[in-house]
């Protein structure tokens, strides 16, 4: 009887670590499955607002080994959510990607005018000029309509669009792919046809400037365009609002040197405008 019962205890405390150990492991994939959530969530929250994420990110953000980051942008990646790159991710949700465009144009929105309307003070009457792609390239159209015999190169749909009518102003959209969500022309027969011009003016943007990294931008291709154009204008303008200061992007396709003016907004930071003027670079705030 005595064997019988410590039989019958020894089961049960068996039957019990075995139920012990069982909620524990459901609680630790519990606490795998939502910390795993908390990632995704931050992983595409931050691709929505910059287009970009590296695995060294991610890894100071929770903690975490570079070989969970990857895994993470993996399934993501194979789920649709985004485009694996060198080092990192960067966005391909083709729905948001479709409305990018008008998220973007507001953002900012009084900075960039104010951006633009300065921008178009050092155009004049006759110029032959390049307007880049961008949402703050794009606000200075409205402050060229005055202007006399102009002579207008641009990769940019929006602006190709708002400037055509004017009698005296001569539009010319260079060919290329056209990228939706940038409403831009970009790849190798944008980047040829841009090498044939010769501008007094080249007005471009960026994703991202520093005084240690240049400028750089959401990807190479249309990185190349801008810094084709430099080569042949006899000045460079870089139109960046305050937010993009001090920021790098995902691909660094040019230094500083290649800039003549950089016109911001009074958004910038002073310490960091200090730092500019300090290195010799013509920093105008709108």
């Amino acid at each position: 009887m005595c064997k019988d019962t410590f039989n019958i205890v020894d089961q049960f405390e068996i039957i019990v670590y075995i139920n012990v150990q069982f909620c524990l492991y459901i609680k630790y994939r519990i606490e795998i499955f939502m910390n795993s959530q908390i990632r995704d969530k931050y992983i595409l929250n931050t691709l929505d607002q910059y287009g970009e994420i590296t695995v060294n990110k991610i890894v100071e953000q929770f903690d975490i080994s570079g070989m969970t980051a990857r895994r993470d942008i993996a399934k993501l990646a194979q789920q649709g959510y985004l485009l694996r790159t060198h080092g990192g991710a960067i966005k391909s949700d083709p729905l948001s990607n479709m409305f990018s465009f008008s998220r973007r144009i507001d953002r900012y929105k009084e900075r960039k005018i104010a951006i633009g309307q300065r921008a178009a003070q050092f155009v004049r009457n006759n110029d032959t000029i390049y307007i880049d792609s961008g949402t703050t390239l794009i606000r200075m159209c409205q402050f060229l309509k005055n202007k006399k015999g102009l002579k207008i190169i641009t990769n940019s749909l929006p602006a190709a669009s708002e400037l055509t009518n004017h009698s005296d102003i001569e539009v010319i959209l260079i060919g290329g792919k056209i990228i939706p969500e940038r409403r831009s022309i970009y790849g190798p027969v944008a980047v040829r046809q841009v090498s044939e011009y010769h501008v007094q003016k080249a007005f471009i943007g960026t994703d991202g400037v520093s005084l240690k990294k240049g400028l750089s931008a959401y990807d190479n291709n249309e990185a190349n365009v801008s810094k084709t154009i430099t080569k042949s204008a006899d000045q460079v303008f870089l139109l960046c609002d305050s937010s993009k200061i001090e920021k790098d992007s995902f691909y660094i396709f040019a230094p500083l040197s290649i800039i003549d003016t950089i016109i911001t907004d009074n958004g910038i930071d002073k310490n960091i405008a200090d730092k500019y003027e300090e290195s010799d670079i013509n920093l105008i705030v709108a």
